[in-house]
């Protein structure tokens, strides 16, 4: 039964790193097709035509309704992996108003 534990823990060991340089590999390569797609978005474009360039939903998203009205979206992709980055896309009235790239908020 020890040798089965030990086994175990070996075999964790050695795969945890590769899991980890799968992650930041899949990640990485996911930003830079994130942030091509971005680059062809433009002020102006609809809901609809930015869902159709980015091919997918937005990563993380933010929805609420102005006080005269409007709605308001937020849609987040990571953008650059290295530096820590996600690209925000705001929608006011259905309509890209804002295309703006920050760093990861830290926790």
């Amino acid at each position: 039964m020890r040798f089965v534990r030990l086994a175990i823990v070996a075999t964790a060991l050695v795969l945890l790193p590769r899991c980890t340089v799968s992650v930041s590999r899949y990640a990485f390569e996911t930003a830079l097709k994130n942030q091509a797609n971005i680059d062809r978005i433009h002020i102006g474009q609809t809901l609809a035509e930015v869902e159709k360039i980015m091919g997918k939903p937005p990563e993380r998203r933010n929805a609420r309704v102005r006080f005269d009205g409007i709605s308001i979206e937020e849609w987040s992709y990571l953008t650059d992996y290295v530096r820590r980055m996600d690209t925000t896309i705001t929608f006011v009235g259905g309509k890209v108003d804002e295309i703006h790239a920050a760093g990861w908020e830290e926790e």
